[in-house]
């Protein structure tokens, strides 16, 4: 179970773009750089900066707001999840103190709804 949390945590925190939870880091784009031939997300040297380019998986602010909300709204039956919408802070854009049967939850029935019209159809 704890497994199935940690995949859970790593696909919300990188689609979402949570500051130091994402996977998406220096480290990553220099592997991908020296392993794949992805030259949209490839590092950007300017000088004496590196700059991380935007890729397609990471929502905008705007949207991240939007499944956040929708996310707040939702309803569920008695005893099928706990109460999602206490978990969620809209104006932090987090999710807090969720349970391992919360993100199989999320895992099996939310994420395909929540990010199927959001997100590119290549992903």
């Amino acid at each position: 179970m704890h497994i199935k949390k940690n995949v859970f945590e790593n696909i919300l925190n990188t689609v979402m773009d949570v500051k130091g939870k994402t996977k998406d880091n220096i480290k990553a784009r220099l592997d991908i750089a020296l392993f794949c031939n992805h030259q949209n997300m490839q590092l950007v040297c300017d000088g004496s900066r590196v700059a991380k380019p935007r890729t397609s998986f990471v929502l905008e602010k705007n949207t991240q707001l939007l499944v956040y909300k929708w996310l707040k709204s939702l309803r569920f039956p008695n005893g099928h999840a706990s109460n999602i919408s206490r978990l969620i802070n809209t104006e932090e854009c987090r999710l807090y103190r969720i349970k391992s049967h919360d993100c199989h939850v999320f895992m099996q029935t939310l994420i395909p709804l929540a990010y199927h019209h959001v997100l590119p159809k290549g992903i």
